[in-house]
């Protein structure tokens, strides 16, 4: 599984989506963000099934970033049937990652 991209207009479609999902918030500026979003990378295909993971680049969608008051980089927010249920900041264990995305 691919880690979609979410730009402009796409969000609606994405907060709509039944299935558990996360909004991974990060830049490319930040080397957090990158390693963040390669551990990401590297369990999305044991998640297929459970999650469904996007990434907001704050640089190119600032708003989306805005719309979830996201203040630090990287963030991931989970969002069950549409809303947030939580959110994890900064880089943490590929354990802890797996654990917040499995909740």
């Amino acid at each position: 599984m691919m880690i979609k991209e979410i730009f402009s207009g796409k969000l609606p479609a994405v907060l709509n989506n039944p299935t558990p999902f996360i909004l991974e918030f990060g830049s490319d500026r930040f080397p957090e963000s990158q390693r963040l979003h390669s551990v990401l990378e590297n369990i999305s295909d044991s998640l297929q099934d459970q999650v469904q993971l996007y990434y907001v680049n704050v640089d190119k969608v600032p708003e989306v970033k805005t719309m979830f008051q996201v203040e630090d980089l990287p963030t991931m927010i989970l969002f069950k049937d549409g809303e947030p249920l939580d959110k994890m900041i900064g880089h943490h264990s590929e354990q802890e990652i797996q654990k917040f995305l499995t909740q």
